[in-house]
């Protein structure tokens, strides 16, 4: 004979099975539900991208702050990020500031001749390398936009912030732009963009738009378009700016002409 037992189980620990598995189903649908758009950058995914460390003269402290190479011998950035430099360290090809594919050095800064620090005007600079970094698989320029329409959206990649100190690992996520009283921003609730990201590029479809030239408290980021001082950019480097996509790289290493 086969017995059969029932295991009797109260009405107690009925009920608490059952909130058990209902705060289970709750935090599964949660998890499901959050799709965050924030991811670890690849080498090679954002090549015009350039992390910049600059030894202030004022202070004799190091500022870090962001970039993106247009030419092979000139770097886009914020005036800001710029303040009293006196000697700059580029980092290209990184996506950790420890390991950059190439390190170059420069103190040749061209300030937009019409920036107001008090204001926030034009603030956009440029610096020389000096020397000319050619296309590699994570090295490469990027181009301008040069339409004067702005996009609902964009990619931003910046290293962020770490405990109050600059970040050294890079990360991407999507941002929403828009444009209230002649002044450009970018929002996120993916990821922050922090005072040490100045300088970066916010892209779409593969041409740079605009500039970062501030952090906001909503985790956003004040911006500058860049369509606004192709002309100048042009004109300032002595370069013909292409609005085309990322160039192809090229096979050969990275060359140093003098």
């Amino acid at each position: 004979m086969v017995s059969v037992q029932l295991l009797l189980v109260s009405d107690e620990m009925k009920a608490f099975a059952i909130i058990l598995l209902c705060a289970f189903a709750a935090v599964q649908g949660r998890s499901a539900g959050v799709q965050s758009t924030k991811s670890a950058a690849a080498l090679g995914e954002n090549p015009w991208l350039v992390h910049l460390r600059i030894a202030v003269s004022t202070s004799g402290l190091l500022n870090t702050c962001a970039g993106s190479l247009i030419d092979q011998r000139w770097v886009l950035t914020s005036a800001s990020c710029l303040s009293d430099a006196r000697f700059i360290w580029i980092r290209y090809g990184v996506v950790d500031v420890i390991s950059p594919s190439l390190v170059t050095e420069s103190s040749a800064v061209r300030v937009h001749p019409e920036y107001n620090a008090a204001t926030g005007e034009n603030d956009i600079a440029l610096i020389s390398i000096n020397r000319a970094v050619h296309s590699v698989d994570n090295v490469a320029p990027i181009g301008l936009a040069q339409s004067s329409d702005i996009p609902s959206s964009g990619r931003f990649c910046g290293f962020g912030e770490d405990d109050s100190a600059p970040g050294e690992t890079l990360s991407c996520f999507g941002v929403s732009l828009s444009e209230e009283d002649g002044k450009l921003s970018a929002s996120s609730d993916a990821g922050e963009v922090s005072e040490f990201d100045i300088g970066a590029a916010v892209v779409n479809d593969g041409v740079q738009i605009a500039v970062v030239v501030g952090a906001s408290s909503d985790n956003g980021a004040r911006l500058m378009p860049v369509n606004s001082y192709v002309r100048w950019i042009e004109e300032t480097a002595n370069i013909s700016l292409s609005p085309e996509a990322v160039p192809e790289p090229e096979d050969n290493p990275v060359i140093f002409v003098n």
